[in-house]
């Protein structure tokens, strides 16, 4: 009778010493997943912030790139900037911190220049 007990136990503890090598790289990419897409939100929002600094800077007639670089934190870095007479488009390269493939975000601000 006990043998048979110290099979199943046996049995058990194979069957969760398998769930958790299938489960625990799959726990950790949704986290991971997670996490990029908070920074990526994140990045959004510095990207609008520098983009209205740049609208800003620019209708004042000043460098729209230095304002929107010195609005960024130090970790984001403008990747590309366009500019019409009273509009600004701002692309910030997201940091990567998962598997994802790397990518930018873009904000557009019109603003109405001071003649």
């Amino acid at each position: 009778m006990s043998s048979s007990r110290s099979g199943r136990g046996h049995d058990e503890r194979g069957s969760v010493a398998l769930e958790v090598v299938v489960l625990v790289p799959i726990l950790v990419l949704v986290a991971l997943l997670t996490l990029q897409l908070g920074v990526a939100g994140w990045s959004a929002s510095q990207t609008q912030q520098a983009a209205r600094a740049a609208a800003r800077a620019q209708s004042l007639g000043e460098d729209p790139l230095a304002a929107a670089q010195g609005a960024l934190p130090g970790s984001l870095e403008v990747d590309k900037i366009e500019t019409t007479s009273d509009s600004v488009t701002l692309w910030v390269r997201v940091p990567r911190v998962s598997p994802l493939p790397t990518f930018t975000v873009s904000r557009d601000v019109s603003m109405a220049t001071t003649p």
